[in-house]
């Protein structure tokens, strides 16, 4: 509490006040507050009070006669935190995540323990990985894939596949749409960072990322800190150094977060403005850029039971979630968002399938045509009586 003992905005942070819609705004010269970021106009007085003069109980009480006594010390202590977490305070915490912001790179957050972090020993470990299934099962000229992100210590096994389906891929850009997992700053979130890892450095295509936002059209916000604790492009990264280093290419990375507004909706993402302009032009930008792009999809697919907010264990689910999970691969490798949406919304995302917004993304810009589902399988976590399934689909040249 201490770092919040006397709270002030940022300098850099203006309150701006729409009236017409009776809401409040904030305008941040730096770029790390997300636009989309509203308060009620009533809010105003508490705001004005984050000058850095006054105390957390000298707010509290002018709190107090503001909403006749309605806010209480531990709420105005929540609402703080709160506010923080979106950049809008001069704090500590603010300067740690400006110093990531402001970074050059991303560093590995599984290496040393998803994976080894001596290079020589990563090698050694996904090669185990790949030669657990035979290399000719199917293709290797694969041109773009849905593939998992579980963690290789509960399931390596289920990567040799789809990364083997690659194996003969010719490319010079990957581009890279993942779930998001940790920051939910904007319907969909770019950075310009590289990324590290045991094997080396990946180059983001930072001209390509310039390009896709102004094509955009909408503004994206540009905080990019959910980068920092992500492993849903890391776990595939390792992978494409190890198959391709020789290879030259950058990689367009693209971090979704959730779609659980449209769904409540039961209303297709295409009848949103954001996302039907921002898939537009990351398909426009791919093609424009006369590059040969290599697509990775990075999801998995159910997450049940009790750790994840369940009321049930998920063992004697685990047969009905593979026939429901069927219907999810199913309707991803037909290439069609309207199918996978509709599949998804059918039961309002009750299995949370955190692989649906970066594959619609993926379905609705590249319209892919039929792919071929590769493998499936199910994580059952016994002693949180939880369960993640997960599959991969591939499409080939």
């Amino acid at each position: 509490m201490n770092q919040w003992m006397r709270p002030k905005l940022r300098d850099q942070v203006r309150l701006v006040v729409h009236e017409d819609r009776g809401v409040l705004t904030f305008q941040d010269a730096c770029g790390y507050v997300r636009q989309d970021l509203e308060f009620e106009i009533e809010l105003f007085p508490l705001f004005e009070l984050f000058d850095g003069t006054h105390t957390i109980h000298d707010i509290a009480d002018r709190a107090r006669r503001l909403f006749d006594g309605e806010l209480q010390l531990g709420q105005l202590l929540k609402f703080i935190r709160w506010i923080d977490e979106e950049l809008l305070l001069d704090s500590p915490s603010f300067w740690r995540t400006k110093r990531f912001l402001d970074s050059p790179v991303i560093e590995p957050v599984c290496a040393g323990s998803v994976y080894p972090d001596n290079p020589d020993a990563l090698h050694a470990y996904l090669d185990d990985i790949l030669s657990s299934t035979p290399r000719q099962a199917y293709p290797q000229n694969g041109k773009a894939a849905f593939i998992p992100h579980i963690d290789f210590r509960v399931a390596g096994m289920h990567y040799a596949y789809p990364f083997n389906a690659l194996r003969q891929a010719e490319f010079d850009l990957v581009v890279h749409i993942g779930t998001s997992h940790y920051g939910w700053q904007d319907r969909f979130l770019l950075t310009t960072k590289d990324f590290l890892t045991p094997l080396g450095r990946l180059e983001t295509d930072k001209e390509l990322v310039a390009a896709l936002r102004k094509e955009t059209g909408i503004p994206l916000t540009h905080n990019d800190i959910a980068y920092q604790p992500e492993h849903a492009l890391e776990l595939h990264h390792v992978f494409l150094q190890h198959l391709f280093p020789d290879r030259r290419f950058t990689v367009l990375p693209v971090l979704v977060t959730s779609f659980h507004d449209f769904v409540h909706r039961a209303q297709h993402p295409s009848t949103d403005a954001k996302f039907s302009a921002f898939t537009a032009a990351l398909k426009r930008v791919v093609e424009q850029s006369g590059r040969k792009a290599l697509i990775l999809v990075s999801g998995d697919l159910a997450h049940i039971g009790r750790r994840f907010g369940d009321q049930w264990d998920a063992a004697p689910m685990l047969d009905q979630l593979r026939s429901e999970d069927y219907e999810v691969l199913h309707a991803i490798a037909h290439g069609s968002s309207v199918s996978l949406f509709s599949t998804i919304a059918r039961t309002k995302d009750a299995r949370r399938i955190c692989g649906f917004p970066p594959a619609m993304t993926f379905l609705e810009a590249f319209h892919p045509g039929s792919g071929v589902a590769l493998d499936y399988g199910q994580w059952n976590d016994a002693p949180t009586r939880s369960a993640v399934s997960f599959g991969s689909v591939v499409w080939f040249d």
